[in-house]
C-alpha cells in the first residue's frame, strides 16, 4: 500500500505504481490484470508498496531506520489497545458466565451471556468467546479500506473521508489501526482452539462435538465477512457524501466498466476523465484547446487498446505512468511496440511538454505527515509502564484480581504477536506458483494456532497450580501473543478480495486450507501434550481468566 502510505497538506495523492507493474515493461504478453494494474492491494499493511526512493528528497523523510522505529512503536501501542479491547469484550459477553465474580464492574447476576450457555460452563459453545471482537475488528477493517478496493475512480487512503482531509496524511496511524488495532482485536487462534476442543471432546460429559465445531467455523467465517462488508459499504456511502464530485464520476466509471473500458486511476483528475471520455466537469475550462488537441490525438490512437483484457493495456499504462505521472522520458523498449501499435507518441510528448504549464493536469502527491520520534517513544513508554504497574500492583488471589492481572499480562505480549505478523505480511504474493495465496497471513494464523493449542495443553499440565507466573504466563502467551499473531480481520479482507477477483474459487480454497491445516495441526499438538491426561480438566478448572 504506497507509502504506507497515505497523506498531507494540500492533499494530493501519492500514486505509486504497483511493484508488479515492472514485469509488464519486459513482457507485455504475460499480463495479470489483478496484480499488474493495481496500485493498492487492499491489505492491512500499506507499507510494502512504498517506493522509498521517490520520497527521499521530501521534507518528512528523516531516515528509514528512525521512521521504521516510529512505525513499530505506534503498531505496538495500537496492538495493546486491540488486545485489551478483545479481552474485555470476551469478559463482557461470556467469561463472567464461566467465572462468576471475575468482572468487578459487571454484576454477576446480569452478565451478557452471548458467548456462553448462561451457566457456569462453556462446553459446546459454537458462539465462541471472541466472536464479538472478531465482528468489531472486521467492521473497522472494512471502514478503513482504500478507495481502489471499492472500485472508485481516484485513489486515496481512507475512503470514507474527504480526499483533502488532513487525516489522509497520517500514514503511520493507518498502518497502526489496520495492523495493530484490527489485527489484535480479532483472533483466529482462539476461535480455532475452541472448535478443536469441541471436536476432540475436551469435555468428557459431552464427547466429540464435531458437527457443532464445523458449524462454529462456518458461523465465524460468515459473520466476520458480513461485518467486514457492512463496514466497507458504510465507508462507501460516507465517501459519496464527503466526495460528491468523485461520486458522480464513480457512477460514470461504473457504466464505462460495464462496457469493458479500463480506467487508469494513476493519472491526474483531468487526464483520467479526458482519456476515459468521462464528463470533464470543472476541468473543461483549464485545458487550452491548443494543448487539448494533442491529448485528443493520443486518446484516439489508443482508444481501442484502453479496454480490460487487451494485451497492449499493460504497455499503455506503463507509458502513461512514465510520461504523465512521473514526467520521465519513455524507455526505448516501450517505444518500439507502441509505434507498431500506431500510437501517437509525438502527440503524447507534446501534451507532456505543454501540461507542465497547466497545474490541474499535474499529478500531485500526498505528502505523508511527519511523525517525530520523541512523541512516539513517550506514548509507547506510557503504555508499557501502565502494563508493568498493573501487573505489579494487582496481585490479589480473588477471581477479580487474577482476571485483571492476567488481562494486563496478556496485553503485554500483544506487540510481539502483531509485529511478527506484520513481518510475515511481506510473504504475501511471494509464492510464485500461487501468487494469489496470502502466504504471510496464512503462516501467521497457522503458527498462532499451534502456539494457542500448545498453551492450552500446558494448562492441563499445570492443573492445580496456584503460581501466577507459571499459569499466568501460559495464558498470556495464548491470549496475548497467539491471539495477536493471528488475525481474522486481515484474513477476511483477503477472503473478500479473492471473492471479487476473476477466480472466486481461490477464496474458498484459501478459507478451507487455512481452517483445515490450522485445525489439524492444533489438534495434533494439543493431543500430544494432553495424552493420558484426565479429560475435562480445562473446562472444570475454571479459576480466573483463561478462555
Amino acid at each position: 500500500m504506497p507509502p504506507e502510505h497515505e497523506e498531507g497538506q494540500g492533499i494530493s495523492m501519492v500514486h505509486i505504481r504497483s511493484t508488479d507493474s515492472s514485469k509488464a515493461s519486459t513482457n507485455y504478453e504475460e499480463f495479470d490484470e489483478e496484480n499488474d494494474l493495481k496500485v493498492y492491494h487492499g491489505h492491512a499493511d500499506f507499507d510494502k508498496e512504498i517506493q522509498a526512493s521517490q520520497i527521499c528528497g521530501s521534507k518528512w523523510y528523516f531516515g528509514k531506520t528512525k521512521r521504521a522505529a516510529i512505525k513499530v512503536m505506534y503498531v505496538s501501542v495500537f496492538a495493546i489497545m486491540g488486545a485489551f479491547l478483545r479481552i474485555i469484550l470476551a469478559q463482557l459477553f461470556g467469561e463472567e458466565c464461566k467465572n462468576p465474580g471475575s468482572v468487578g464492574w459487571l454484576k454477576a447476576g446480569q452478565p451478557l451471556c452471548v458467548t456462553a450457555t448462561g451457566e457456569t460452563s462453556m462446553e459446546g459453545g459454537i458462539i465462541y468467546s471472541d466472536l464479538p471482537a472478531n465482528l468489531l475488528g472486521s467492521f473497522i477493517m472494512g471502514m478503513m479500506q482504500t478507495t481502489d478496493t471499492m472500485g472508485l475512480p481516484k485513489i486515496f487512503p481512507i475512503a470514507w473521508l474527504n480526499e483533502n482531509n488532513s487525516f489522509q496524511t497520517y500514514d503511520i496511524i493507518h498502518l497502526a489501526v489496520r495492523t495493530g488495532l484490527c489485527g489484535c482485536l480479532t483472533t483466529f487462534s482462539s476461535w480455532n482452539s475452541e472448535m478443536v476442543l469441541m471436536m476432540l471432546g475436551a469435555d468428557a460429559d459431552s464427547g466429540s462435538l464435531i458437527f457443532r465445531a464445523l458449524l462454529g467455523y462456518f458461523i465465524g467465517l460468515e459473520t466476520a465477512l458480513a461485518s467486514f462488508l457492512l463496514g466497507k459499504n458504510i465507508a462507501k456511502y460516507l465517501h459519496s457524501l464527503a466526495n460528491e464530485p468523485l461520486q458522480k464520476e464513480a457512477q460514470e466509471v461504473m457504466k464505462k466498466k460495464e462496457c469493458g473500458v479500463y480506467i487508469n486511476t494513476q493519472l491526474s483528475d483531468c487526464e483520467r476523465r479526458y482519456l476515459s471520455e468521462l464528463d470533464m466537469a470543472e476541468y473543461a475550462i483549464y485545458v487550452d484547446p491548443a494543448a487539448e488537441q494533442y491529448l485528443h490525438q493520443w486518446r484516439v490512437s489508443t482508444r481501442e487498446n484502453r479496454r480490460v483484457g487487451d494485451h497492449m493495456l499493460p504497455l499503455l499504462t506503463d507509458i502513461e505512468y512514465t510520461a504523465l505521472v512521473m514526467d520521465d522520458d519513455i524507455d526505448q523498449e516501450m517505444v518500439v511496440p507502441a509505434m507498431m501499435a500506431k500510437w501517437d507518441l509525438d502527440a503524447l510528448n507534446k501534451w507532456r511538454d505543454m501540461k507542465r504549464h497547466i497545474p490541474e493536469t499535474t499529478v500531485s502527491f500526498i505528502e505523508p505527515r511527519e511523525f517525530r520520534f520523541a512523541p512516539a517513544f513517550r506514548v509507547a513508554f506510557l503504555f508499557v509502564a501502565f502494563l508493568v504497574v498493573g501487573i505489579i500492583t494487582i496481585n490479589g488471589d480473588d477471581n477479580y484480581s487474577v482476571t485483571y492481572r492476567i488481562m494486563i499480562y496478556s496485553a503485554f505480549f500483544a506487540p510481539a504477536g502483531a509485529l511478527l505478523r506484520w513481518k510475515f505480511a511481506k510473504w504475501n504474493g511471494k509464492w510464485n506458483r500461487f501468487n494469489w495465496f496470502p502466504l504471510g497471513t496464512f503462516a501467521a494464523n497457522l503458527l498462532a494456532c499451534i502456539v494457542s493449542a500448545t498453551m492450552i495443553g500446558m494448562e492441563y499440565r499445570l492443573n492445580g497450580s496456584d503460581n501466577f507466573w507459571s499459569l499466568g504466563t501460559v495464558r498470556a502467551i495464548k491470549v496475548g501473543f497467539a491471539g495477536s499473531l493471528s488475525t481474522v480481520s486481515t484474513f477476511i479482507n483477503e477472503f473478500s478480495d479473492l471473492l471479487s477477483s476473476e477466480s472466486p474459487i481461490n477464496a474458498y480454497l484459501y478459507a478451507i486450507v487455512s481452517i483445515f491445516l490450522c485445525a489439524s495441526t492444533s489438534a495434533l499438538f494439543y493431543f500430544g501434550i494432553t495424552y493420558n491426561e484426565e479429560p475435562g480438566v480445562y473446562y472444570k478448572n475454571g479459576v480466573g481468566y483463561g478462555y
